[in-house]
């Protein structure tokens, strides 16, 4: 099983489907049994949607925004 560690090098691959095969089965098992690195992909998927959202020309995101929505889908 991968560790947290391993994981966390994983993250941007595996959310953007860039994972091998067998990269993602693992990471899927390691993440039914670890809630923090639930918690770390959940905050990473908002960040990157977060960017993805910010188009050329746009005023940036308010940071205090993106971490008042973080906070509002952890209470959720």
């Amino acid at each position: 099983m991968l560790t947290c560690r391993e994981m966390s090098d994983l993250a941007s691959d595996y959310l953007e489907g860039r994972a091998r095969w067998s990269e993602s089965a693992s990471a899927r098992l390691h993440l039914m049994m670890c809630r923090h690195c639930r918690r770390y992909f959940r905050q990473l998927r908002l960040t990157i949607t977060a960017i993805r959202a910010t188009k050329p020309g746009h005023p940036p995101v308010d940071p205090a925004k993106v971490v008042d929505e973080i906070e509002r889908r952890r209470s959720g």
